[in-house]
């Protein structure tokens, strides 16, 4: 091969890792972190959030579940969700609607971090919904509203 060769060899390289690295990362942002996706992306939790069990999880039993959850962690109902509400109290930090490997996943800073989207070191009904509907619509490959199994079992990202 030629240095010409080579030299565009490696350009085009850096390139398409540019993209690759850059497609992961944004993905990464919209659902969480690894461990919060790979506890996420079971059939216990897909159970969980399925009401009608059906099989599939459709938008507005995913939207329901979240804001079911929100309520739960919400202790003192302010609408809000503050650090100690978000980790909980030590030896109570179950969910009883997710799974325990979710919910130690779920409870961690970092991913309060990332749903606190202002940045004000809480975290409102509003961004935690909105957190979850970016992780429905990477889910929904499709993008009729509902995820099915094979979906929902998938790697996302992270």
């Amino acid at each position: 091969m030629t240095f010409q060769h080579t030299k565009l060899a490696l350009i085009v390289g850096a390139l398409l890792s540019t993209v690759v690295f850059s497609n992961f990362a944004s993905a990464d942002a919209m659902v969480g972190t690894g461990g919060y996706n790979r506890e996420m992306h079971t059939m216990g939790m897909m159970k969980m959030i399925d009401a009608n069990g059906d099989h599939m999880v459709s938008q507005d039993e995913f939207t329901e579940f979240y804001g079911s959850l929100f309520d739960m962690l919400d202790a003192n109902k302010d609408g809000a969700l503050d650090a100690k509400e978000w980790v909980g109290v030590k030896g109570h930090t179950a969910l009883s609607i997710t799974t325990g490997g979710y919910a130690n996943q779920l409870r961690t800073m970092k991913m309060m971090g990332k749903m606190d989207t202002d940045g004000d070191h809480n975290v409102t009904k509003e961004e935690f919904l909105s957190f979850h509907e970016a992780a429905f619509k990477t889910m929904d490959k499709k993008g009729n509203g509902i995820i099915d199994a094979q979906n929902w079992l998938s790697k996302h990202a992270g």
